[in-house]
């Protein structure tokens, strides 16, 4: 098992490293760092604002989930437990920062690990149906202008209709939270873009930007890769693509990235104060009841 575990982390390392030296092969550096170094401050706090107001709303999504499931959360003790992940998840590639979030439910509950797993890849089905209707929103307002075009507004209730019909039939017990997590999902991809556009703002770039974010958003699709800064990547790669500057794209992606990482960084005080997140369960647990019962 960790023999498989240290190949996988190593190909993670191994792709990741081919795509970013890809991208610095194409990109003209100097030049983008050119536009790194007029970056304002002021809209990139902006863009760590917005993100975090993102995660926030993602956290009571997530919840919505968990409680069909019969568990309770506190939502500020989920809130701190996601910072803490998400500290994991860029900083210590080697530990999945969802797997410690179920380890650490799991550790103190009696809940069925198959539960959180299916919350966890539920809720991020979510995210992806919500950003198929915000990408499509971007899409109809940007420049481009690609044959059929109405077919990829096809997508958008396509994509709600299976998604709704996967939770009907495979994941019953999540049905009733269906509606209002699916809600709560645009506000979430909403907010992304937002971030997108502070970065912007703080670079300067007022030529373009409706382009800008709908690519970005297109790329957001890749975060499901397991790999460092895919988002960031394929939005270098899907600019070039479709005639936009990779050197803008870089510096957008980088401060993106930044303004992640400056979020993630709320974990760090989790991780020397543990007790901070809660020892205690802080929450109910209906399938302990029902065990007891039996």
């Amino acid at each position: 098992m960790k023999v498989n575990k240290t190949i996988k982390l190593l190909l993670r390392i191994i792709l990741s490293g081919a795509a970013i030296f890809m991208v610095l092969r194409k990109v003209d550096l100097e030049q983008a760092w050119e536009y790194l170094k007029e970056a304002r401050i002021p809209f990139l706090l902006a863009a760590v604002l917005a993100f975090f107001l993102s995660k926030v709303i993602a956290v009571y999504r997530l919840n919505y989930f968990y409680r069909t499931q019969g568990i309770q959360f506190k939502d500020l003790q989920i809130l701190k437990l996601s910072w803490l992940s998400m500290f994991y998840n860029l900083f210590i590639p080697f530990v999945g920062g969802e797997g410690y979030k179920a380890y650490w439910i799991k550790k103190r509950s009696v809940v069925p690990l198959k539960s959180l797993v299916w919350s966890a890849l539920i809720d991020r089905g979510s995210g992806l149906t919500a950003l198929v209707l915000v990408t499509g929103v971007f899409f109809y307002f940007s420049s481009f202008a690609p044959p059929n075009r109405a077919l990829f507004y096809l997508l958008i209730p396509l994509a709600y209709i299976g998604n709704w019909a996967v939770t009907r039939i495979f994941f019953r017990s999540f049905l009733p939270a269906w509606g209002i997590t699916q809600l709560l999902s645009l506000p979430v991809q909403f907010l992304q873009a937002v971030t997108a556009y502070m970065v912007m703002l703080s670079l300067g770039i007022d030529t373009a930007v409706l382009d800008y974010i709908f690519v970005f958003m297109l790329a957001t699709f890749a975060y499901i890769v397991p790999l460092i800064g895919a988002r960031e990547m394929a939005f270098v790669f899907g600019a070039d693509a479709l005639g936009l500057s990779m050197e803008v794209s870089l510096a957008i992606g980088l401060l993106f990235y930044l303004s992640l990482a400056f979020n993630s960084l709320l974990g760090t005080y989790f991780i020397f104060n543990p007790k901070a997140v809660g020892e205690e369960v802080g929450f109910r647990l209906n399938i302990g009841e029902e065990a007891k019962e039996d």
